[in-house]
């Protein structure tokens, strides 16, 4: 089956044959993601032996896209785009075979695991990808680490944010990646409350006491208040829940823990400070030793 029309309404179906703009034919093999309204969905394809995934972009920003591939192409840890189909509008990227939330409950080194944090510093779990291979004595090599997405990606400026739900930006990045560090290096999903809290009316309320139970000290404390400010909803709800500890429900403090790594303590605590001018960036990161040993 070929692909005759462009910009479908619905996603390709598998053993549809697509042919990208090198030349090389793309034969469909799964949806992996559906995603409709835009048509954005994410699919395995194969052509000859190899496997490849391809991507609806937004239709319009395939040369604006192409563009900011360009400033990329060169770096080792970002998926490249391999191939294009410029009548449909999509992307074509190597496959990898998995992403680091399903990678990290593998049995690796602490090395293995600086290596893959080292590479990807500033992403999100599901979009760092990582080919790997097992071993003939039972070992996993890695073979390669790179981010993908990068056609959602927005460049901010230093001292700019992204104002969605949240101000977002490359402090609310380090704090994600904060949380990322100590999934994959203690194995611990810090903020996952139970089911009933998440889906409470007031799940913020579990969620936010666990940041401040954390992480939360007297500077970042009062830095945080300061950086959202009296007119913010939460203002008066954070300190409530800082007046809400008491001996029986005491802070649990990552800081005051002893059965982690105290150099790799000393990076991610920096990381995840509560008041986002005190937080570490990426460049500081990169230059703790934890990373560097």
């Amino acid at each position: 089956m070929s692909a005759t029309s462009c910009f479908n309404e619905e996603p390709f179906t598998p053993g549809t044959l697509l042919e990208g703009d090198s030349g090389r034919v793309f034969e469909i093999e799964e949806i992996l993601s559906d995603r409709r309204n835009p048509l954005l969905c994410v699919f395995r394809a194969r052509s000859e032996t190899v496997k490849y995934i391809v991507k609806n972009m937004i239709q319009g920003e395939l040369k604006d896209q192409m563009e900011l591939q360009k400033l990329v192409s060169s770096c080792p840890n970002v998926r490249p785009v391999v191939d294009t189909n410029r009548e449909f509008e999509l992307f074509i990227y190597p496959f990898l075979i998995g992403d680091l939330l399903q990678f990290s409950q593998r049995k690796l080194s602490t090395e293995a695991r600086k290596d893959i944090l080292r590479s990807a510093l500033h992403i999100k779990p599901n979009n760092i990808l990582i080919d790997y291979e097992e071993g003939t004595n039972g070992d996993t090599v890695v073979k390669g680490v790179q981010i993908s997405d990068l056609e959602v990606t927005v460049i901010i400026p230093p001292k700019k944010y992204l104002k969605t739900r949240s101000h977002q930006n490359q402090e609310s990045d380090i704090f994600s990646f904060g949380i990322v560090m100590i999934y994959v290096m203690l194995n611990e999903m810090g903020f996952l409350v139970r089911n009933d809290q998440l889906k409470a009316e007031d799940s913020w309320r579990y969620i936010l006491r666990r940041h401040l139970s954390y992480f939360a000290d007297e500077d970042g404390f009062n830095g945080f208040l300061q950086h959202i400010g009296e007119e913010n909803p939460f203002y008066e709800r954070v300190i409530a829940l800082a007046n809400d500890f008491d001996p029986e429900t005491s802070r649990q403090s990552f800081e005051a823990r002893g059965d982690i790594d105290p150099i790799f303590k000393d990076l991610f605590i920096k990381m995840m400070r509560l008041d986002p001018a005190l937080r570490n960036m990426a460049w500081d990161a990169l230059g703790h030793p934890w990373l560097n040993t």
